[in-house]
């Protein structure tokens, strides 16, 4: 898989510069969130497990799904905000 930004500020200058940093390190996120999909943990609880913030890793879930690798099976409320929960796709 090449990756593609899906952001929605993918046209500037800034967000040209740091997707082409982190180009390399993607296909690695995208394996390990991949890894930890299991329809039971949600978007913060994968983050929590590989210790990162939710943003760093949200991306990846988008991008996976767009590649129709995982799907939204519901979502799971922690507070006042709720997180996706994810499953695979079955290929």
């Amino acid at each position: 898989m090449e990756p593609t930004d899906y952001s929605r500020g993918r046209n500037n200058t800034n967000s040209k510069l740091a997707f082409t940093k982190v180009t390399e390190t993607i296909p690695k996120m995208w394996e390990l969130v991949y890894n930890l999909v299991d329809g039971k943990n949600s978007t913060i609880d994968i983050a929590g497990l590989l210790g990162v913030p939710i943003h760093t890793i949200s991306g990846r879930f988008s991008e996976l799904k767009a590649k129709q690798k995982i799907y939204q099976t519901s979502s799971k409320k922690i507070g006042s905000k709720s997180y996706a929960v994810y499953s695979k796709t079955i290929n």
